[in-house]
């Protein structure tokens, strides 16, 4: 990762249990790979991953990837394929209506996704909950995964969550305003920051 040192030393100067984590899983692949082309397929994995576990909206999106033959999601494959056909591989009533409506919009619209490039975090967040079935943390994750935004966190996703009140609280609940105090360490690597905590989450 470009800057890595660097990030690393703020990380573990800021927050005292870092190192640990830095040593338990090693450099983050998050901000890997910028691709514009998989910005369509992220964003689709996302709305499947809405409200599921990792291990559920894996199966779904393997379901998905096989019917098609296909090894990345494209708009004119959803607009293609049968709703009873995506149901089938498990998706819901709803998140099919929801991904053939962002299908059109992507398909109508060729650069609609790629001009979320020249955006700030919040343009594209406004951008991107106006499409149908988009929310904040759908937002958010095309923020980290797509567009690799440095300093994005995501208040509502689980895991996340889970990983912080692990390390942080011995697993207690705890407010949002508590791991807000301990997210603003992060800062501007909310999105490192979010990763360690992903893989505390996927630990335990």
């Amino acid at each position: 990762m470009k800057n890595w040192e660097e990030i690393k030393n703020h990380l573990v100067f800021n927050d005292s249990k870092m190192l640990n984590l830095i040593n338990d899983y090693g450099e983050p692949n998050i901000l890997d790979n910028f691709d514009k082309s998989n910005f369509f397929d992220s964003l689709i994995n996302s709305i499947i991953s809405q409200q599921l576990s990792t291990k559920v909206a894996r199966v779904i999106k393997s379901r998905l990837y096989s019917f098609g033959k296909i090894d990345q999601f494209t708009p004119k494959y959803f607009l293609n394929l049968k709703f009873d056909d995506m149901r089938s591989c498990g998706l819901s009533g709803a998140k099919c209506r929801y991904i053939k409506s962002i299908s059109e919009v992507c398909y109508e619209s060729p650069d609609f996704l790629d001009d979320l490039t020249s955006k700030t975090d919040d343009q594209v967040i406004e951008e991107l909950v106006n499409l149908k079935g988009v929310g904040e943390w759908t937002a958010q994750m095309f923020l980290m995964f797509s567009l690799k935004r440095m300093d994005i966190f995501a208040p509502k996703d689980v895991g996340l969550l889970n990983g912080i009140r692990h390390i942080y609280f011995d697993g207690e609940i705890a407010n949002i305003s508590e791991i807000q105090e301990i997210v603003k360490k992060w800062k501007p690597y909310r999105t490192i920051g979010s990763w360690y905590m992903w893989q505390v989450a996927n630990s335990l």
